[in-house]
């Protein structure tokens, strides 16, 4: 009579053996001899026989092939499989071995649970240390290799388990017999069902000529050769695997951070390039310093660091992101001393975590268009966190920038023309100003606030500029064949393009297509563009004064107003910004700045508009100051070309034949025939 039922009995068995099993993976790892597999064997109703397999292989094999190995027989008394089976594996274990030791490369593994670490005998070889007694820690490794690269093995052994990573560094060995003693000292990372680290196994090879030369070229393909960080290259790859992890882990959490070097280009303008590589490096060590072990840091563009933020925490002392993230950012703007001057930088950051994203680009697109949103706000040089309404945000102005370009094809951008007025001579008509507006649909308008500031982002203020600039020649040629022959029309111009190479080229081919006299062409720039290269400036000035082309400063006292300024640049009027004129009849500082502007413009014997004038009481006070020329609503509001031609036919005032013919002589000929008031390709 049986008491147990024996397949019962088996089966608890192999379950008590296999969890067994497990509990001696650390001891293996150690090279000791321990039992590793049990195997149950009922010889009779109340004898049971458990067979102990002992074994020294260094590195785990597959459970299941080992039961096929095993192969559960029936029940039998007779010792000899027994003892053939504990011989094979023996002979296995000896030819591992000898394949181990003949092979030029040292294996090593790392049990993360107990902390202990296994070498080959190749290993210890390598490491020159067949003398250590630290054989199963990672101390043998650092007594036989140089401080610094112990520390870089720390870091990279750190982040391997932190995200999973595989790593491969050079270390150079101390007090090295033969050679220079440097070796190639690689891992893997083992992952269990979980996505956590059981163990890392790696290898160890002597550093030949070959693998120098194979490492010299890793560093140019993604390291930034000028601050030793990474590149944009190595930056996205980097990028691809936090997002890859994150997919496969919901509770990994990264970041993405952007770094702006505000007005980085009037550091090499007014120092020079050299001063400029300094201040990158500079700033790349700073970010450096704050950074934890293992973020990734790397310079994306001439001015623009960014930096991978892995496994970060909230509310957790100095691992939490905006802690990371400020250290940084007060780091990095300190003053730089440099050639015994002392540099003042602005720095601008934003910063996205991967939430709600699935891609690299997602996350970049979040985080630029929050960095965009910074340098655009009030809060300039400080740090922007990404958030939904800034996404709702970039959407619309991505598709806004689409549409500009459609536009632009479509021809979809109109001239609307305000007319400026000669108070001194009956209040007539002497210019107009050319004002872009979006004809979107049929008598649906888009006021150029809404769309300029994009397109000077995006750079499309380019071609829409030149795009306005031939539509109001052509106007102005019209109305010059119309018999307005003095009549003027004022196009502003942006600093993007008063900063292109071939400006004048493309103006004198504009001119020389629409034949327009250069005497009727006016191009209105900002104080800010007038001065921000100030040298450069005056040569284009005078060019085009050369060419008998009027030039206006617009939205004059907004900016960098300079009496030295005006007296160097060869401008022909100033204009005085709306923003005076609103309150110069109630607000005496209004008053007395709107008077001080009209003093200068008559010092310096400069013409001088009031914009946005749109009361009585607004144009008495101006003409009381002697201000002649007017431009605002209450005159006129822009108008469209045939309503500015009716305009024209009621307030034009013809400049008197001697001034007509004065002004016909002094304008010089460019590079074609001149007849009369056109000229001719």
């Amino acid at each position: 009579m049986r008491l147990f039922d024996e397949k019962v009995v088996l089966r608890f068995l192999l379950v008590i053996a296999s969890v067994f099993f497990a509990a001696f993976i650390p001891e293996i790892l150690s090279g000791k001899e321990r039992l590793i597999w049990a195997i149950p064997y009922i010889l009779a109703d109340f004898f049971l026989v458990v067979v102990a397999v002992l074994y020294r292989f260094p590195i785990i094999g597959n459970r299941k092939r080992m039961r096929e190995d095993v192969n559960i027989a029936p029940p039998t008394a007779d010792p000899t499989p027994i003892r053939d089976f504990k011989k094979d594996l023996m002979e296995r274990d000896e030819l591992f071995q000898m394949m181990v030791d003949i092979s030029a490369s040292g294996f090593w593994t790392f049990d993360v649970i107990t902390g202990k670490v296994y070498w080959s005998r190749r290993a210890i070889k390598l490491l020159q240390a067949e003398s250590s007694t630290m054989l199963d820690s990672f101390d043998l490794l650092k007594e036989r290799i140089v401080e610094s690269d112990w520390l870089q093995f720390k870091k990279a052994l750190q982040v391997a388990l932190e995200n999973g990573e595989k790593f491969s560094l050079t270390v150079n060995l101390l007090k090295a017999k033969s050679g220079e003693g440097s070796l190639m000292l690689s891992g893997h990372v083992q992952m269990n069902d979980s996505g956590h680290p059981i163990r890392i196994v790696g290898a160890l090879n002597e550093y030949s000529d070959k693998q120098a030369q194979a490492k010299q070229n890793y560093y140019y393909a993604y390291q930034d050769a000028l601050t030793g960080v990474y590149n944009r290259k190595f930056f996205l790859e980097k990028l691809k695997v936090d997002v890859d992890m994150a997919l496969k882990r919901p509770d990994y959490l990264f970041a993405v951070a952007l770094l702006d070097i505000d007005r980085f280009g009037a550091i090499n303008t007014s120092y020079s390039i050299n001063v400029g590589d300094s201040v990158l490096r500079v700033v790349a060590d700073r970010i450096k310093a704050q950074c934890r072990v293992g973020d990734t840091i790397a310079r994306i563009g001439p001015d623009v660091f960014a930096i991978v933020l892995h496994d970060i925490k909230f509310n957790d002392d100095d691992n939490d992101i905006k802690a990371v993230v400020r250290r940084i950012h007060n780091a990095v703007k300190q003053p730089i001393q440099l050639e015994g001057r002392e540099l003042y930088i602005g720095v601008s950051m934003a910063v996205a975590l991967n939430r709600e994203v699935d891609c690299v680009e997602d996350i970049m697109a979040n985080v630029t268009s929050s960095l965009r949103e910074m340098k655009k706000s009030v809060a300039h040089g400080g740090i922007q966190f990404f958030s939904g309404g800034i996404r709702e945000k970039a959407m619309k102005l991505y598709k806004l920038e689409f549409d500009i370009r459609r536009a632009l094809q479509a021809r979809e951008f109109v001239l609307f023309y305000q007319p400026i007025v000669d108070i001194a001579n009956g209040n007539r008509v002497s210019a107009f100003e050319a004002l872009v507006r979006w004809n979107q649909s049929e008598n649906r308008f888009i006021s150029p606030a809404e769309f300029i500031p994009i397109a000077e982002e995006t750079g499309l203020i380019i071609p829409m500029g030149a795009q306005i600039l031939r539509m109001a020649c052509l106007q102005a040629k019209a109305w010059v064949d119309q018999g307005f022959t003095d009549i003027q029309v004022a196009v502003n111009f942006s600093a993007k393009q008063f900063a292109l190479d071939n400006m004048i080229d493309d103006i004198k081919q504009v001119l020389l297509e629409t034949h327009l006299n250069p005497k009727n062409l006016k191009l209105e720039i900002t104080e800010y563009t007038a001065v921000c290269e100030a040298e450069k400036t005056v040569k284009i000035m005078k060019a085009l004064s050369g060419m008998g082309i009027q030039i206006s400063i617009d939205d004059f006292g907004t900016g960098y107003s300079s009496l030295s300024y005006l007296k160097q640049f060869p401008i022909h009027t100033l204009k005085m910004d709306k923003s005076f004129i609103d309150h110069v009849t109630d607000d005496e500082e209004d008053a007395s700045f709107a008077r001080m502007v009209i003093g200068i413009a008559k010092s310096l014997n400069l013409d001088l508009i009031a914009e946005g004038v749109e009361s009585e009481e607004q144009l008495d006070f101006l003409k009381s100051e002697g201000c002649k020329l007017i431009q605002g609503f209450y005159f006129s509001k822009p108008l469209s070309a045939d309503k500015a031609y009716e305009y024209l036919q009621q307030h034009y005032l013809p400049a008197s034949s001697a001034t007509a013919e004065k002004a016909a002589m002094d304008i010089p000929v460019i590079e074609r025939g001149y007849v009369g008031e056109s000229y001719i390709p």
